[in-house]
C-alpha cells in the first residue's frame, strides 16, 4: 500500500476508535444529576424490635393475615426508612421464610412476602399496603387503669 492510502486508513480507524469510545462512555454514564437520599431512621420513635413488636400486637385480621400466616411469619424492620406522600416512615415486612435444598445439597431460602405495613417517624400513623394502595390502620395505644 501506498503511504496515501495507509495514512487515511489509519485516520479512519482512529476516527472510528474515538467515536467508539465517547458512544461507550455516554451510554454508560450515569446519571450524576438524580440524587438518590437514603432516609435514615434515627429520629424515628417507634424502630427497630419495637416497631416489630408494634405490627405483631395487630390481630391477624387487621395485618390482612389468616392466623396460620400470622404465626409464620417473620417480621422484619427495613433499614432505610420511606417517604410516601411527603411523610417518613419505618417499614416492616411479614414474610413466611422457606428452606429449599438444591440437588448438591446446598440449603438456600427465600422469603414470601405476605404484608407490608409503614409506622410513621412520629408514630401518630400505621399504614398497610395492598397492592399499590395504602390504608390507615387503627392506632393501638396502651392506658393504664387505675383502680378505683
Amino acid at each position: 500500500m501506498n503511504k496515501k492510502i495507509q495514512k487515511a486508513v489509519a485516520i479512519i480507524l482512529g476516527a472510528f476508535t474515538i467515536c467508539s469510545l465517547l458512544t461507550f462512555t455516554a451510554c454508560s454514564k450515569q446519571d450524576t444529576t438524580k440524587e438518590e437520599s437514603v432516609i435514615v431512621t434515627e429520629k424515628a420513635k417507634i424502630k427497630d424490635a419495637d416497631a416489630i413488636n408494634y405490627i405483631e400486637s395487630y390481630s391477624s385480621k387487621q395485618l390482612g393475615l389468616t392466623d396460620e400466616e400470622k404465626k409464620a411469619c417473620s417480621f422484619m424492620v427495613a433499614s432505610d426508612g420511606e417517604e410516601i406522600d411527603g411523610k417518613k416512615y419505618i417499614k416492616i415486612i411479614a414474610a413466611i421464610k422457606n428452606e429449599q435444598k438444591g440437588n448438591d445439597g446446598q440449603v438456600t431460602y427465600t422469603f414470601d412476602t405476605k404484608g407490608e405495613y409503614f409506622i410513621s417517624f412520629n408514630g401518630d400513623e400505621v399504614l398497610k399496603k395492598s397492592g399499590d394502595a395504602y390504608s390507615k390502620l387503627e392506632l393501638i395505644t396502651t392506658t393504664k387503669k387505675e383502680n378505683k
